[in-house]
């Protein structure tokens, strides 16, 4: 199979499982802005609401992670940005809807740090990565704010560029292991948790928690088989906890949060072991990221 042909599918995947089990239910009040761009029209029509732009900025910590990693991995700092389109809409009596869909980019170094952090690790890495995502999340109108816990999950492709110079302590093992993601993008998955509280409509506050996964290698068909596995999984949560939202409006949006976040950490400790998960399959370097973000809407 070709690459175009795999990213192809790619692209019809994420799109299609992150709108597939979302709530195509739309408020009486929702409406269609006659003098807006055609791109934002194109944009509203396709996915069914009122979309504003918006441009997130975010920095936080990142630790590399590998489980058969016999060395100290660095710890980077980050920085993000987030360009893409928003909705924040009255979905269930005092319930709110968040819909983000994005394109971002991350760079991540020991420069990037600063005072976030002291120096970690055997070596130094930078990395960037790029991808998209969807950010779908449940909260509350409360007076001139809304806080809004939410989910996040997406395709990243990453570039980690190592410095060994002054890792003489690496064992054979560990450089084999960086060797399988030197200077190449590598493909892999994120998912984030975390709340978005909007103090106006055009500036918020974020705060999240991200787990990401950096594959060695694309074995297409196993990961095909353990995407549907997982995506089916979510899709099911995200069907019980809209229920549970529209049958209790005030604890609904906690437990959709808690259920999302609690699965998608549960395949996530599989797939650190097996990139594939439940298949057999190479372990992939993996990320725990803790950031904090401002975002502005046009």
């Amino acid at each position: 199979m070709t690459k175009f042909c795999q990213l192809s599918i790619l692209l019809f995947l994420l799109c299609f499982t992150s709108t597939l089990f979302s709530q195509d239910e739309k408020s009486d009040n929702d409406t269609t802005n006659a003098d807006g761009s055609q791109v934002e029209e194109v944009i509203d029509w396709a996915w069914q609401g009122k979309f504003y732009p918006f441009v997130e900025a975010t920095a936080g910590l990142a630790p590399l992670k590998h489980e058969k990693f016999e060395g100290v991995l660095p710890e980077n700092g980050l920085a993000e940005i987030k360009l893409g389109y928003a909705q924040i809409k009255e979905y269930e009596s005092i319930v709110w809807e968040l819909d983000e869909r994005f394109v971002f980019g991350t760079s991540m170094s020991e420069d990037v740090a600063g005072f976030l952090s002291p120096a970690t690790g055997d070596f130094k890495a930078k990395i960037t990565r790029f991808g998209f995502g969807n950010r779908i999340g449940y909260g509350y109108h409360l007076g001139p704010i809304e806080i809004l816990p939410f989910f996040q999950s997406g395709l990243v492709w990453t570039n980690i560029k190592t410095d060994t110079s002054t890792g003489s302590r690496l064992s054979q093992n560990d450089r084999d292991i960086l060797n399988r993601y030197e200077g190449v993008y590598r493909f892999g998955m994120h998912s984030e948790g975390g709340v978005k509280v909007q103090l106006f409509k055009s500036l918020g506050l974020v705060g999240s928690y991200e787990l990401a996964v950096i594959y060695p290698r694309h074995i297409f068909m196993e990961w095909l088989g353990s995407y549907i596995i997982i995506q089916t999984g979510m899709g099911m949560i995200s069907v019980f906890a809209d229920d549970i939202i529209k049958s209790s409006p005030l604890f609904g949006p906690i437990f959709y949060f808690v259920l999302k976040n609690g699965l998608a950490y549960a395949f996530y400790q599989g797939i650190k072991e097996k990139m594939n998960w439940p298949f057999t399959s190479e372990t992939p370097m993996t990320m725990e990221n803790i950031k904090v973000g401002i975002s502005f809407t046009f």
